[in-house]
């Protein structure tokens, strides 16, 4: 470059910055990347411009927490993590059976089957349980349309119709059904009994169940929202986000977390 550029440059150091005049006298940094067109700037050899201290009055930018989306899974699609089944809302079809129904390695009763990403769940759950010196027992896992219809028709014969409506689901509006509910325990006399709840794996499933991605399905104090008696053995699994979101906002059931109508009854 010739010594008239650099003192051109030298005497109109002003007006040339303004226009983009570096001390080589080709445009800066910022110029030519949008004479290029490029979302990323060159590099400039010439020492950054330090940016102004913000002040010390200066509201700090709100932060920014991404409503969480019910819209993800349906609800209504049997291979959903998300469908929810309860008086009002049968499997459809009432016969389904899950596709991937695998055995998790944990301790049982039965021997239990569930959805792999359930039964995956199910055992991290059965792990973190005892490494807090909690013991829990499977009980009963999936059952299918079959064997649903013989439970509901011995109680029928056993406990009359208004005990069990209250207790056992009909045929194909059954949670078991679905792969995703396990009933649990802890190998006691307690089990699949209300007195349950006082146990130390009841209040631990309570506490923790959520952060394996499992909700106990019916609470105490919600009958008329979802149309069972409290099941403190009843948990149902519906992944970590979901979970997290119904132990974070203190809602209890399904029906009230995705706002559908309660279901006292068929």
């Amino acid at each position: 470059m010739s010594q008239r550029i650099v003192r051109g440059c030298a005497a109109l150091g002003i007006v040339l910055a303004l226009a983009g005049c570096t001390a080589t006298g080709t445009p800066s940094s910022q110029s030519a990347s949008t004479a290029a067109g490029s979302d990323d700037p060159v590099r400039s050899s010439a020492p950054p411009v330090a940016s102004a201290t913000p002040s010390a009055t200066s509201p700090a930018p709100a932060p920014t927490t991404a409503a969480f989306d019910r819209s993800k899974h349906s609800l209504d699609d049997p291979s959903s993590i998300w469908v929810v089944v309860d008086k009002q809302r049968p499997l459809q079809p009432k016969s389904w059976v899950p596709p991937d129904l695998v055995t998790p390695a944990v301790p049982h009763t039965n021997v239990p089957q569930l959805r792999k990403v359930a039964a995956d769940a199910l055992v991290r759950m059965f792990a973190g349980a005892e490494q807090d010196g909690i013991r829990l027992v499977s009980l009963s896992a999936y059952r299918s349309y079959a064997t649903q219809s013989s439970i509901f028709d011995r109680n029928l014969a056993t406990l009359g119709r208004a005990k069990t409506l209250q207790l056992t689901a009909r045929p194909g509006y059954s949670e078991h059904q679905t792969g995703l509910a396990d009933d649990l325990g802890d190998g006691s006399s307690c089990d699949l009994q209300v007195c349950f709840e006082s146990h130390p794996a009841a209040k631990w499933l309570l506490a923790n169940s959520w952060r394996y991605g499992w909700i106990l399905r019916y609470p105490l104090g919600d009958t008329a929202v979802t149309g069972i008696q409290t099941e403190p053995w009843h948990f149902r699994y519906i992944g970590k986000s979901a979970a997290k979101e119904m132990h974070a906002t203190g809602v209890k059931t399904l029906e009230q977390f995705f706002d559908l109508p309660d279901s006292p009854d068929y």
